[in-house]
């Protein structure tokens, strides 16, 4: 493979990773942006104000990108330069916060999905300097292992290419051989951007459904009088935090980190910590007798199911076998 085609599918695979970083940016911001208009925060005027936290957030990264499109070396300084002017906008939830310590929710809220995008700009910066296509459009450095990666992909698409001309020549036989060749993708360890794949549609469709569950059976978790319904805001901070915390593995994940399964164990004595103080505030509204018995059972029940499933997602990755690479080629 010559330099010009190495240098063009480089250039091609980092355009897309941009393209990518940058509309996941945008949702994240989006999430947070929406999540703070519900009136469960009982504050939405500050919704507004993130809303141009976000556009001026969406606004640099753009500039930042457009520049690492252009394949300069200068445009990684620019992305970092980017990166700390981001971290300007937590003065504004922090002095808000300073200023109306009652609305803490919110404000925290605010504060931890910043915090989270901003540990998606550190991995999306530290990609354009570790990932080897990123040195190939950068650097222009073409490493002796990348190399040997090149020549296999060659031959592994002449074999394909052989493979098709047998089939036409013998379509038994080729029958024979796709039945084999299915066989064994079955046996095969996942990897772990496919594992956050998997965790990440999880976690983050349990922040939508759960939520929207108990909002439609609130008469499940109703008051005696009808009044109050203790589920709604119970169940939205679980699955808001569950979401906060197992971003991080999520990230981790994609990444082909090696350390991938010592964040899941960390994320899972989190979780464990966080349902024992969440046992003491269910606890509290049980001990108010404002509310039935089967609407804590209920709740139990539900949430019981929302860690059942998020174990279903999280067991594949600690029962794993596969080790990542040391040549990363996302």
């Amino acid at each position: 493979m010559n330099d010009t085609m190495i240098l063009s599918k480089a250039k091609n695979r980092v355009i897309a990773h941009i393209v990518f970083f940058y509309i996941f940016i945008g949702s994240v911001l989006f999430a947070i942006y929406y999540t703070l208009t519900l009136d469960f925060f009982k504050n939405s005027l500050f919704a507004y104000s993130f809303l141009g936290i976000a556009l001026g957030d969406a606004l640099i990264i753009l500039l930042a990108f457009i520049a690492l499109a252009s394949g300069k070396k200068w445009s990684r300084w620019l992305y970092w330069l980017a990166f700390f002017a981001t971290l300007g906008f937590f003065y504004i939830p922090i002095k808000a916060l300073l200023d109306d310590l009652p609305n803490f929710l919110s404000y925290g809220f605010c504060l931890g999905g910043m915090f989270v995008l901003e540990l998606i700009l550190f991995q999306v910066g530290m990609y354009f300097y570790k990932n080897p296509y990123c040195r190939i459009y950068y650097d222009h450095i073409l490493t002796s292992e990348l190399e040997q990666k090149f020549m296999e992909q060659q031959q592994t698409e002449r074999k394909l290419v052989i493979q098709q001309e047998k089939r036409v020549a013998d379509q038994k036989e080729e029958f024979e051989e796709i039945e084999e060749e299915k066989e064994v993708p079955v046996k095969e360890e996942m990897t772990y951007p496919q594992l956050a794949l998997r965790l990440g549609i999880g976690v983050y469709g349990e922040l939508i459904v759960f939520p929207i569950i108990v909002q439609i059976f609130s008469n499940f978790f109703a008051s005696y009088d009808l009044q109050q319904v203790f589920a709604t805001r119970e169940m939205f901070i679980f699955s808001i935090f569950t979401a906060f915390v197992w971003t991080i593995p999520v990230l981790y994940l994609y990444y082909n980190q090696p350390q991938s399964k010592k964040i899941v164990y960390g994320c899972i004595l989190a979780e464990v910590l966080f349902l024992i103080y969440c046992f003491f505030q269910i606890k509290g509204y049980y001990d108010s007798g404002l509310y039935p018995i089967k609407a804590f059972l209920f709740f139990g029940l539900l949430d019981l199911a929302r860690y059942a499933i998020l174990a279903y997602f999280v067991k594949p990755i600690l029962t794993s076998d596969y080790q990542p690479d040391k040549l990363q080629l996302p």
